[in-house]
Formats: C-alpha cells, sequence, structure tokens
C-alpha cells in the first residue's frame, strides 16, 4: 500500500497553458517529477519512482497518443489497484484560444499538434478535446489571466491543503472582472455589482480592495456585509457535498465590473469567514500581488 500522505499527481494541460510552471512548483514542493511522458508509460514510470523514492510523484503526461483517452483511462485503473483516490489528483491546465495563439507567437514555439495540414487553432482544439475526455480527481486550472508567479502560487497552495490529510477540500477564492469574462475553472460565482462602486468616488478610484480606504468605505455599506455573510453561508453549506464528491478545491470567483475595488474586498472578507473552518487560498485575477 501507498504511505500515507503520498501524493501522485498527474499534470496535464493544453500547450503554451502553463504546464512546465505547474511541474516545477510541484518540484519545489519536494516531488520527483518527471516531464512529458506518454501515458502508455504512466503506471510503469509510478510504479519504479516509488520503489525508489520516497517523497509524492508529479508526472506531466502528454496527449499525443491518438487514443489518449482510452490508454489515460487504462493508465489510471493501473493505478488505482495500488493507490487510493484520496492519492491520486489530476491537473488539468487550459487557457482561452486567444491567448494561447499569442503565447506561441511570443515564445516561437511550434505546436506538438501543428503540422502542414492543421493550423495552430485546430491543433489547440484537437489537444483540448483530448484532454478533456479524461474523468477523476481533476482539478482544473484556466491560466488565461494568471502569471506563471500566481500560477505557482495557486498550485502550492493546492498541494498544502490535500497534503494536511483533513479530507477538506481547498476553497480558492478569487475576485475578477465581469467585463473580461467569468473565470472558465470557477465551481461557484457570486456578483459584487450590486454594491456601491468606489470608483465613482476620486479618493478611492485609483485604489484597490485591499487598501484601508476602500475597505473602510464598504464596511460601511449595509448591503456589503449582507453579501458577504451570504456568500460565506452558502460555500460553507456546500462544502460537506464538495467533499463528498472528492474535490481537491472549490473555486468561489466573486466578480464586479473592474475586478478593483468591491470583488477583492469581498473576496477577503469571505476568506476571513470561511478561514477558521477551511483550508482557503486567495487570488485577485486582475490585480494580483507580486505579479
Amino acid at each position: 500500500m501507498a504511505p500515507t500522505r503520498r501524493l501522485i499527481v498527474l499534470v496535464l494541460g493544453v500547450s503554451g497553458a502553463g504546464k512546465n510552471v505547474a511541474v516545477g512548483a510541484l518540484e519545489d514542493l519536494g516531488f520527483a517529477v518527471v516531464n512529458n511522458l506518454p501515458c502508455s508509460l504512466l503506471a510503469a514510470a509510478v510504479a519504479a519512482l516509488s520503489t525508489r523514492r520516497t517523497q509524492s510523484i508529479a508526472i506531466a503526461v502528454n496527449a499525443q497518443e491518438a487514443d489518449f483517452g482510452h490508454e489515460f483511462a487504462a493508465a489510471l485503473d493501473q493505478l488505482r489497484a495500488t493507490w487510493t483516490e484520496d492519492d491520486l489528483l489530476i491537473l488539468r491546465l487550459d487557457a482561452a484560444d486567444d491567448v494561447l495563439v499569442s503565447r506561441f507567437a511570443e515564445t516561437r514555439r511550434r505546436h506538438p499538434f501543428a503540422d502542414d495540414r492543421h493550423t495552430l487553432i485546430e491543433a489547440i482544439r484537437e489537444e483540448r478535446g483530448r484532454l478533456r475526455q479524461i474523468s477523476g480527481r481533476v482539478v482544473d486550472f484556466d491560466t488565461s489571466a494568471t502569471s506563471a508567479h500566481a500560477l505557482r502560487q495557486r498550485v502550492r497552495a493546492l498541494i498544502t491543503a490535500v497534503e494536511s490529510g483533513l479530507g477538506r477540500p481547498l476553497v480558492a477564492i478569487s475576485s475578477f472582472a465581469y467585463r473580461a469574462g467569468i473565470p472558465q475553472d470557477a465551481d461557484l460565482v457570486f456578483d459584487a455589482r450590486v454594491l456601491p462602486n468606489p470608483h465613482y468616488e476620486p479618493a478611492l478610484r485609483p485604489l484597490t480592495g485591499r487598501d484601508a480606504q476602500v475597505a473602510a468605505f464598504l464596511a460601511q455599506q449595509p448591503e456589503a456585509r449582507a453579501l458577504v455573510d451570504a456568500i460565506a453561508g452558502y460555500v460553507r453549506s456546500q462544502m460537506p457535498g464538495f467533499a463528498r464528491d472528492n474535490r481537491a478545491r472549490v473555486h468561489v470567483a466573486i466578480g464586479c465590473t473592474g475586478g478593483q475595488h468591491r470583488s477583492i474586498y469581498v473576496a477577503d472578507q469571505v476568506a476571513v469567514a470561511l478561514a477558521p473552518d477551511h483550508p482557503v487560498s486567495r487570488h485577485d485575477r486582475e490585480h494580483p500581488i507580486g505579479g
């Protein structure tokens, strides 16, 4: 049987979505890492590593096999013969088409599925289609507006929560701007646009919801406290169901028009309310701390 709190993390991702960054974050956490492995070799690689290493294992799997969905499912069945479902975690990374195209243009890399007969967009969508066939304990990350630094932080927070052994999903709370779109990996979405907007206060306009002046302004609004309490109460009520569903992470996304004032403030307050009972992480999509 697998040692207690030893994890097998399988990292999948559309090319350009940050798979190497995620693997690097896991390596920094002490994982034994294998990169760019065909899934037909997955079970053998885990078996070999687990007999020679004592730490958790992270393997980045590519989707280049034509029958990827079947091969990956077969590999998971082999792993489940030795490892429990709690030991196995799948990270799946994706980003919007235009973001991926831009990243390939910047790096001048060639997509592994692209050739003379297929455009870059076609290659991206073929790879994404294969990755969406998989099931299991999957945590999705939308990296469209996520820097490498922020992605590393989010991966570390997830693994820290999973390794705690408490059996409680990580509550990842983020703020976002509706004008830039709802995060594609959100599990629960709440709207803070119902609150008075600090944008219309000249002294508050250049600040964010993390600044004391903005926080004081919103704390004076009765509807702000009501919204925070409502969101925190609903999330608490749903966590047992997410835990029964074997979720490793629940992404709670809170939005306002620009993702600058109201959503950040409400996300911070919800995080404070939930932290005593749940592992919590925070991320601001439009205004991240540290880039």
